[in-house]
């Protein structure tokens, strides 16, 4: 019975804490914030925006974010799902509404040893 009890515990706390990473991830793309994004970043991260797919360290995907910000002001944005895989790779579907068009921003995170960081992400033009 407590092992059961410790199950749901700590499958909530896991949860909740995800949460948390999702909402200073919607928080920071919605005001275009790289800065609040960096920590969150992996070592490196494949990066795909407006299908150039590239993989990059933690310094280049921070340029590379704060173009598409100087290029596309965003305004606003609003989680579509959330969800884990089999794998426990966490991930996170948005719309992304900008000055200009709208985006569908996919964040996949993935454990790095006793953290979960930004491995993928993924901006679409819808």
């Amino acid at each position: 019975m407590n092992k059961i009890i410790l199950t749901i515990g700590l499958a909530f706390i896991s949860v909740m804490a995800f949460s948390q990473d999702f909402d200073k991830i919607t928080s920071a793309f919605g005001n275009g914030n790289v800065s609040e994004l960096v920590p969150l970043l992996a070592a490196t991260v494949d990066i795909s925006i407006d299908d150039e797919v590239l993989k990059l360290g933690r310094s280049d995907a921070e340029a590379r974010l704060r173009t598409f910000f100087l290029n596309h002001s965003p305004s606003s944005m609003k989680v579509v799902h959330k969800g884990v895989s089999k794998n426990d790779v966490h991930y996170m579907i948005s719309a992304l509404q900008t000055n200009d068009a709208t985006f569908r921003v996919t964040v996949y995170i993935h454990k790095n040893g006793q953290e979960y960081l930004i491995q993928s992400l993924e901006i679409e033009k819808e």
